[in-house]
């Protein structure tokens, strides 16, 4: 069973309850303001609480309470060095003085010992023994060995409580591994070969990742790329950061990339070696260095900086794929392991031959709405209950099909639910001219349209003086933005967009206000909330070729670029500059197309901080991976600080690595979770808080 925070806290505040009577008042101290020596200490086995290693006439611990502040953990802020596979110990002692004297003693006996973070790296031995030991992995599904920082923790008693004492332990993970399908075969010992100073004249030029990024620990994958430089075929790929070094000896290899372009991947395994260990420490440094088997001289690329978060994103994640046949693909990005599978599929299991596409998901993943046909189309794909199996006669609540007019009459384009799942609001500004009648009763583009959450009928509408599209419902329920259709096009195709926010009173929802205006040569559109609703995202294309334009008709337009404003009226749209900066293979252009921006559904702590995640569809270069121009799916850290602070808090970004990167994929919607997914193993809990430190002696 894994221990929720509150047992943990529990189980914690028992343990170190003061065993002697007096007052509850318990002493912390930071190592950090204490004079801590670094010498280290040999391990005592057997540990028992009050087992007498402090205890004596030469000056040891004997009736007295101690003075807490003069406690300090030797050794303090020690920092050990762990190869894969191998575990480290660190013996630790508390020196302190007690009370009226002078003399500095070791307390050790009178201390039980633990580790009240970072617990993965590594622990003390459950009976509170003073002796550290980094984790290892004891069975294939446990959590990697991984470095890190964590807190040393030792707590005392004295006749009025517990005193307590902190320090940091470093555990740094190094490791020099071989690719492991290396053709030709590796030299003995390649590190040997990049002895001495660097050639300029043979610098590899490093192309992805990209400089600046910031990564999740559970990414699962990554691909380093790099152009090799002359006279290269021997290659040095290293990840240099706080927690550790790891580095890898490799040749040009890697599939599927342009002529000339080198790559490597880092599986499962050895992306988890790096993140894990690396999780929220800050820059890591990614180089590239190259050689030869004879060791006559090396080149070495430009450093990047890498950042890998410090907590997981999860979720699941909806997109369209162009693949033959189309269909909406879906990935559990919270899962252990899992390729997209194909879900709602062109003429597979009750869908009918034409595209499905334009879907959105409760945002508890139990519902999905979509739109089939397209433009002139859009006739009602509706499911409500996502965890039914395909085989299930009733999988499908709404689906176009003989004798059944539902889907023809309750058409839409794009749709957004509310908080809870229960409606989901909805736009239809085309005239159904395509997918066969009856058409709807009701075509006034200028309505947004409700539809019930169990059934997928429309119910009520709200109507406005002007065309609306793009839907989104606020995360907290309170708000519907949408996209302003100022010009010409189909619901799919909109021109001339500019944003404007409704916010409800109770029940009612209000008339529209402005948040991004229109402006001529320029289309706002796509707005989309961040999980806490603070503010939203939405894109904006410049237009070269006319305001009503197909490169600036809110589909897939070259120009577009991600921005961020808060939803209130007068707010500054703020650019998402670091996010739409381009990569080394994108040669300094700046259109990038990055399109539909839609926000992962979870914010997750990092540094003192937090962090958001979304995605876009881009036709950025996907590194040097030969892709013919095709979108692809991109994903970007946003610290949500700087963007309510009035600044630019986007990170650089990465491609998903799970696509399919030979075809075009759009429109990533994200859930909390894929109902009836398989979710991962969760970590294991924390070890149990060591016992009670023992009391002190009597006086």
């Amino acid at each position: 069973m894994r221990l929720t925070p509150i047992l943990v806290a529990s189980l914690l505040g028992a343990a170190f309850a003061p065993a002697a009577c007096g007052s509850s008042d318990e002493s912390t101290f930071d190592p950090n303001a204490q004079d801590g020596g670094a010498s280290s200490s040999s391990s005592s086995s057997g540990f028992v609480p009050g087992g007498g290693d402090g205890g004596g006439g030469d000056g040891s611990a004997s009736g007295q309470d101690v003075d807490p502040a003069s406690l300090r953990i030797d050794p303090a802020d020690a920092v050990l060095t762990a190869a894969p596979g191998a575990a480290v110990t660190q013996a630790y002692k508390v020196l302190g003085k007690l009370k009226g004297s002078g003399n500095e003693i070791d307390l050790t006996s009178r201390f039980v010992f633990y580790v009240p973070d970072n617990y993965l790296v590594g622990t003390f031995p459950l009976n509170g023994g003073p002796t550290f030991t980094s984790r290892l992995p004891a069975v294939a599904t446990d959590p990697p060995q991984r470095g890190g920082k964590l807190t040393v923790q030792a707590t005392g008693s004295n006749s009025d409580g517990a005193v307590v004492v902190k320090t940091s332990l470093t555990v740094k993970l190094d490791a020099v591994l071989d690719s492991p399908n290396a053709s030709p075969a590796l030299p003995a010992n390649p590190g040997s070969k990049f002895a001495g100073a660097a050639d300029a004249g043979r610098a590899p030029t490093l192309a992805y990742p990209n400089n600046g990024v910031m990564l999740p620990p559970n990414l699962r994958r990554l691909d380093v790329q790099w152009r090799p430089g002359a006279g290269n075929d021997l290659f040095e790929i290293s990840f240099v950061g706080p927690n550790g070094t790891v580095k890898y000896y490799s040749r040009c290899g890697g599939a599927g990339l342009v002529n000339g372009a080198c790559g490597f991947e880092l599986d499962q395994a050895g992306y988890a070696f790096v993140a894990e260990t690396q999780r929220g420490a800050g820059p890591v440094k990614l180089k590239i260095r190259g050689g030869d088997d004879a060791g006559s001289g090396f080149g070495e690329s430009a450093e990047f900086t890498v950042q890998f978060a410090e907590n997981r994103v999860d979720g699941g994640l909806y997109y369209w794929t162009v693949t033959n046949p189309e269909a909406i693909m879906r990935f559990d990005f919270g899962a252990a392991s899992g390729n997209p599978e194909p879900f709602v599929v062109k003429n597979q299991d009750g869908v009918p031959n034409t595209c499905p596409g334009c879907h959105a998901l409760s945002r508890d993943g139990k519902k999905l709405v979509a739109s089939l046909g397209g433009q002139q189309d859009g006739r009602l794909i509706y499911i409500n209950d996502l965890a039914k199996p395909k085989t299930d006669p009733a999988w499908l609540t709404v689906i176009d099909k003989a004798g059944d007019d539902t889907a023809k009459l309750n058409r839409i384009q794009f749709a957004s639910f509310n908080n809870d799942g229960s409606k989901f609001v909805a736009v239809y500004g085309d005239n159904a001219t395509s997918g066969g009648n009856p058409k709807p009763v009701d075509l006034d583009p200028n309505k947004l349209w409700f539809h019930d959450g169990t059934t997928g009928l429309r119910v009520d509408s709200k109507q406005l003086a002007y065309k609306p599209n793009h839907p989104d419902w606020s995360p907290d329920g309170k708000m519907i933005a949408v996209t302003r259709v100022n010009g010409q096009g189909t619901t799919q195709k909109p021109t001339q967009g500019s944003i404007e926010l409704l916010t409800f009173a109770g029940a009612a929802l209000g008339n529209p206000v402005e948040l991004v205006g229109h402006v001529v040569g320029k289309n706002r559109h796509n707005p989309n909330f961040v999980p806490d609703s603070s503010f939203l995202y939405f894109s904006e294309s410049t237009c070269s070729g006319g305001a009503n334009g197909g490169d600036c008709d809110a589909d897939a337009d070259p120009s577009a670029k991600t921005w961020a404003i808060k939803p209130q009226a007068g707010a500054t749209p703020i650019l998402l500059a670091n996010a739409s900066a381009p990569g080394v293979a994108d040669n300094a252009a700046t259109d990038l197309g990055d399109t539909f921006p839609r926000s992962a559904p979870f914010q997750t702590v990092h540094r003192g901080g937090k962090l958001f995640w979304y995605t876009v569809a881009s036709r950025r270069a996907v590194g040097l991976t030969a892709t013919a121009g095709a979108q692809h799916l991109w994903m970007f850290a946003v610290d949500p600080a700087k963007i309510l602070a009035g600044q630019d808090g986007s990170f650089t970004g990465f491609y998903l690595p799970f696509q399919d990167l030979q075809t075009s994929n759009h429109i990533a919607q994200w859930t909390q979770k894929i109902v009836g997914g398989s979710q991962p193993p969760p970590p294991p809990p924390p070890p149990p808080p060591p016992p009670p430190p023992p009391p002190p002696p009597p006086r």
